[in-house]
């Protein structure tokens, strides 16, 4: 016999048979609801997991605790999602943006983040008890359902699983040395938690300084790395400019790109400041123009990218600077790992260079 007609014969699960179609719905509709949540409040969750439990886990969670739990409709999760952040600030943002979405139970839902001893281990997660909000939008019928919705960190899940695999829910029969280690590391856990949440704050405040010394003119120390070079490309009005005067030579439109790959490029030129990489703008700007339109004059291209402008300065100092074969290779090596290719690279730049210096 099938394994799934024995569990429907089972009285005690009956009705889970009976509803298992408007616990699907339920299951499609949390999820839209739940992704719609983290887009409003701006987060991009590691996961955002769903399950409908199974017949044996309903039955065995019926016997075990059949002195609360009568039959399946009594459970609040038969339907259950997780969503796993990777800061635990957006843990509580997320969880702000649900109840808004969502009808949260806050006499069944817990918050085992405040629940656990300071002296004890334990996963750190917080526990929505939730229903679909009545309105027209969904059947009457479907808003009587609760479901659950654990919220934690990347950690907090990873501590989580650890904790299963071992087999341990309780401090309770686990071994002094054992508990010991286990504190230790959730502690750690807790402590790396609130570190990157503390980086990514520092970051953001790093990004709006550079931001404002664009603004306010006042950038030239500023080194050259990830953010401050993706907020000059942004913002700065130079930067901005030419990519525009470039993109004006076959009509294209500029679309959002990456600069990552341009500061190991700048580095490669000496560039190690926004200052130094403003004069080579300016220095070099008549001979990035002429490239580009040696490029681009009556070429059918409809995008560019944002770094076009840092793309054509990087040629431009290939072609008009005293690099011999040997340094070109060095550069080329940072973007293509065929030497073959490099090659052909490389030539095209001597073939330039010799084009530009006998039109002089």
């Amino acid at each position: 016999m099938d394994p799934m007609e024995v569990w429907m014969d089972n009285p005690k699960l009956k009705d889970y048979f009976d509803d298992l179609n408007d616990y699907k719905k339920i299951e499609i509709i949390g999820n839209e609801i739940i992704s719609k949540s983290a887009e409003q409040c701006g987060i991009k969750p590691m996961q955002i997991a769903h399950r409908i439990k199974a017949p044996d886990s309903v039955a065995e969670k019926l016997i075990r605790k059949s002195d609360k739990y009568s039959c399946t409709k009594d459970l609040m999760d038969v339907v259950g999602f997780r969503v796993i952040c990777y800061f635990s600030d957006q843990v509580d943002l997320f969880a702000e943006q649900l109840a808004k979405n969502l009808d949260v139970d806050p006499n069944q839902s817990t918050d085992k983040r405040k629940l656990i001893e300071a002296n004890s281990f334990g996963y750190l997660s917080l526990h929505y008890i939730c229903s679909l909000p009545k309105s027209d939008s969904y059947p009457d019928r479907l808003c009587e359902y609760k479901f659950e919705i654990q919220i934690r960190t990347v950690l907090q899940h990873t501590w989580a699983e650890i904790e299963h695999d071992l087999g341990y829910k309780t401090e309770f029969g686990v071994p002094r040395e054992a508990r010991r280690n286990f504190s230790r590391i959730a502690g750690l856990l807790e402590i790396a938690d609130q570190g990157f949440v503390d980086i990514k704050k520092n970051l953001a405040e790093y990004n709006k300084l550079v931001e404002e010394k664009i603004h306010s003119d006042e950038v030239r120390s500023v080194n050259i790395d990830l953010i401050s070079l993706r907020v000059f490309a942004k913002h700065s009005e130079k930067m901005i400019k030419l990519n525009e005067d470039i993109a004006a030579i076959s009509g294209a439109v500029i679309i959002a790109s990456s600069v990552e790959p341009f500061i190991e490029k700048l580095d490669f030129f000496g560039i190690k400041k926004i200052g130094e990489l403003i004069d080579a703008l300016d220095s070099e700007r008549e001979h990035i123009m002429t490239l580009a339109r040696e490029i681009l004059t009556d070429s059918e291209v409809e995008e560019l990218t944002s770094t076009v402008g840092l793309y054509y300065l990087c040629r431009a100092l290939l072609v008009w600077g005293d690099y011999n074969e040997e340094q070109l290779n060095e550069f080329y090596k940072i973007i293509i790992d065929d030497e073959k290719k490099r090659n052909v690279r490389i030539k095209r730049i001597l073939r330039q260079r010799e084009k530009y210096k006998a039109s002089v």
